[in-house]
């Protein structure tokens, strides 16, 4: 699972809890406070605190979605920011 912070985007192994009871996947990551990109074929998620400031970014100085993630591949190797993999589809879906 790719998972989009305000830290930068990091690569997870998730695994979900699978007892009688259990939540649903989706519904374990959003008690996480995470927020999945799609609900069919999960592969990225986003924090609520990056999505927040995505939303503050692009209110008070118009910053396009494109721009914000190329923002959090510097965060994640400063670098090396085109080694990060890019997923637009994924993105275009939030």
């Amino acid at each position: 699972l790719t998972v989009i912070d305000v830290t930068g985007v990091h690569f997870m192994l998730l695994w979900p809890c699978q007892c009688v009871n259990a939540e649903s996947y989706h519904m374990q990551l959003f008690c996480a406070k995470l927020y999945p990109s799609t609900f069919e074929k999960l592969s990225m998620a986003f924090t609520f605190l990056v999505l927040d400031n995505f939303l503050r970014d692009n209110v008070e100085c118009g910053t396009s979605g494109m721009n914000y993630y190329s923002k959090l591949c510097q965060v994640t190797s400063n670098v090396f920011p085109h080694l990060v993999v890019v997923r637009l589809h994924s993105l275009h879906l939030i």
